[in-house]
């Protein structure tokens, strides 16, 4: 035990004048008066006992307040027990985590954690000095910290609300200067990083006061797509929802909506088993060809921020459809161009428009006999721009063209050539539950009759074999290039050499072939975090400007660049709220854009007091982890650790404890 002020223990002396008025009292001689001396003997036994024992006590209680008095003045304390020096408490730095994870309750009450982590921040407050600055590091308050007293610290903290940003533990502190930092959160396992503690110094004492949610519990919708990218306006579409259960526990009859401009257009009920993502397909229909708002809505509680998925429903443009044939006979032009939504263009081998061939979104090379090497350079180009190729070949022809194509592409295929006379060969009907003939049959029937062809291109593999013959060997297959994509059939179709022109399977396929070309122009949604978004050149945008994305009487100004036709731009970082944006430029709206928060926060699973000192490490002297109590386990571990016991206010208790039984002594007994 030390003092902070031992000279006042000087004044122990103090303790003989008790001690003198206690034997000064003894000498004095009393005059007892009595009425009747019968009982004088032994009242007087009686009397004497009870006043050596009265008087003892009185003179313990003042020679114990006297003591209790000078130990108060001179201010007792045990040593702090942290061996390192501390650091100085002239600053102190509040770091509270007000991500959405802290929408989570706390595990002994039904109070946000956020709540928990301001009343908790408030007590720190009073562990130190009043000429103490203070910085309240928060999401909100990135880049805009200044240090305040405590009063202000008090009032940030009051004012805290949830926001989009995650812990902000890298902000340090003043360069090189020593300082205590509290990092009050949930410590997410999907956000937190041990390594962000290398940001600070090792003569800065970090602490890290974890606060224990309820459960891990929670319901998110993860994303959507179109099982078709191509979206028809006035038919039938098909939405896929991917719900995540991130808990350990099922959730039965959750409900789901889909709302497009305000209007309910579709619902139901999911049981989402623990852990796992589960698909729920909502059918919905788009009127008139202009972009729809659209939200995917569950209902989950307490964490609530990722229950609303925002997209758009962009109208889709035309899909250009270019095809090369030297067989005008057998061209695709009819069966395109009897659908207003392909725009179809046919060219001859020796007529080509390579620049619009270039900017299609499938090129159709349909029994072209002799491939010249420009076009064969052009369409491996197209493939590996992402581009989708589609390859009918001839009956008969120059096999180079060909060969020199499917190198260029890596296709294990090699073409033959049908032999005159040769048998077609029937195909095997298709497998139902394979996605690219998805809404071909209404009833399927597996003993349908098949087309038949004769094999002019013959390969080995594959990455989808999508038709084949009975034989096994494939008819028409897809092959994977990168972003782009190739389809190979094996015959022509020229009816002399196939029957599939003539068969109710042909429109189909060639019209799948076509939709599956298709890129949406701008996703459904983008994440308010993501990477740099990627925007076609709009036709409007015809003078100079700067874009702006608004959301009601917001505006942020993202980073930009216009290059190759295409706009470039970044999600500002100080936009973090999800919902619906236009984007304008000279106030003149070019489309609207969707973003949603990421999920990231979503996961509510956190590290313990134990995990979290195993990732620090027994290396890390000045990072300290509180267990998951109250305020004052965190206040009496820290003032024990870096303060040490204070002992004055009980010498002071004391000191009025034996000052009440002294007086208690003299009036009662």
């Amino acid at each position: 035990m030390a003092f902070v002020y031992p000279t006042f223990l000087a004044a122990l002396a103090a303790i003989a004048v008790p001690v003198i008025l206690h034997l000064v009292q003894l000498r004095r001689a009393k005059r007892v008066i009595f009425s009747n001396v019968r009982f004088i003997q032994a009242s007087k036994d009686l009397t004497a006992s009870q006043r050596t024992l009265k008087e003892l006590l009185i003179l313990l209680c003042r020679i114990l307040f006297v003591v209790f008095l000078v130990l108060a003045f001179a201010q007792p304390f045990l040593p702090a027990t942290n061996a390192l020096a501390p650091a100085d408490a002239s600053e102190v730095t509040i770091v509270v985590d007000n991500s959405f994870s802290m929408q989570n309750l706390e595990a002994s009450q039904d109070i946000p954690l956020l709540d928990i982590a301001t009343d908790r921040s408030k007590d720190i407050l009073s562990l130190f000095p009043a000429a103490t600055a203070f910085k309240v590091i928060s999401g909100s308050s990135v880049g805009h910290t200044s240090a305040a007293q405590a009063t202000e610290a008090e009032a940030t903290l009051e004012a805290l609300e949830f926001s989009a940003r995650e812990l902000p533990i890298a902000q340090t502190p003043a360069a090189n200067k020593p300082a205590h930092v509290f990092i009050l959160s949930d410590f997410q396992k999907s956000t937190f990083k041990p390594t962000l503690l290398q940001e600070y110094d090792s003569a800065t004492q970090v602490h890290l006061v974890p606060l224990a949610g309820a459960g891990t519990s929670n319901v998110t919708v993860d994303s959507v797509y179109l099982e078709d990218a191509f979206i028809r306006p006035a038919a039938d579409n098909v939405l896929h929802v991917r719900l995540s259960n991130t808990g350990d526990i099922v959730r039965e009859d959750v409900p789901v909506k889909l709302i497009i401009n305000d209007r309910q257009v579709a619902a139901l009920s999911l049981n989402l088993p623990p852990q796992q993502v589960t698909e729920a397909i909502l059918n919905f229909r788009v009127e008139g060809n202009v972009a729809q708002m659209a939200y995917v809505q569950v209902e989950d509680f307490p964490v609530e921020f990722d229950n609303t998925y925002y997209f758009v429903l962009a109208p889709s443009a035309s899909i250009t459809v270019t095809e090369v044939t030297s067989d005008a006979a057998n061209s695709l032009k009819r069966l395109y161009q009897s659908e207003p939504f392909f725009a179809f263009t046919s060219y001859s081998p020796s007529n080509i428009n390579y620049a619009q061939a270039e900017t299609s979104d499938i090129l159709i090379l349909n029994g072209v006999a002799d491939l010249p090497a420009t076009l064969a350079a052009t369409a491996a180009n197209f493939v590996k721009a992402g581009g989708t190729l589609a390859v009918i070949p001839p009956a008969r022809g120059n096999a180079a063209g060909h060969t020199a194509l499917f190198q260029n592409l890596s296709l294990p295929a090699n073409f033959t050539g049908a032999a005159a006379g040769a048998t077609k060969l029937n195909l095997m009907p298709p497998d139902p539950n394979n996605p690219f003939f998805s809404g071909i049959f209404s009833e399927y029937d597996p003993k349908m009759q098949m087309p038949a062809a004769v094999r002019s291109v013959s390969w080995s593999r594959a990455s989808e074999d999508v038709l084949k013959y009975r034989g096994g060997a494939p008819f028409l297959s897809r092959f994977d290039r990168g972003e782009g994509h190739v389809f190979l059939m094996a015959a022509s179709v020229a009816p002399d050499y196939s029957t599939l022109a003539s068969h109710a399977l042909f429109v189909p396929i060639m019209y799948k072939l076509a939709m599956g070309s298709y890129k949406q122009q701008q996703e459904l949604s983008y994440t308010l975090s993501g990477n740099t978004i990627q925007l076609p050149a709009f036709r409007k945008a015809q003078k100079e400007g700067v874009y702006v994305l608004r959301n009601d009487s917001l505006a942020y100004i993202p980073e930009q660049q216009v290059r190759g036709g295409k706009l470039f731009f970044n999600v500002p970082p100080d936009m973090d709220e999800d919902g619906f944006y236009t984007l304008q430029l000279q106030d003149s709206t070019l489309t609207s854009l969707a973003f949603n928060y990421g999920k990231a926060e979503s996961y509510l699973a956190q590290y313990t007091p134990d995990e979290l000192r195993a990732l620090v490490g027994a290396d890390r002297k000045n990072v300290h982890v509180y267990e998951q109590g109250d305020s004052v386990g965190v206040k009496d571990a820290f003032e024990k650790q870096f303060f040490g016991v204070k002992l004055w206010k009980y010498c002071l208790i004391l000191c009025l404890f034996f000052l009440m039984a002294e007086i208690a002594l003299i009036r009662l007994l």
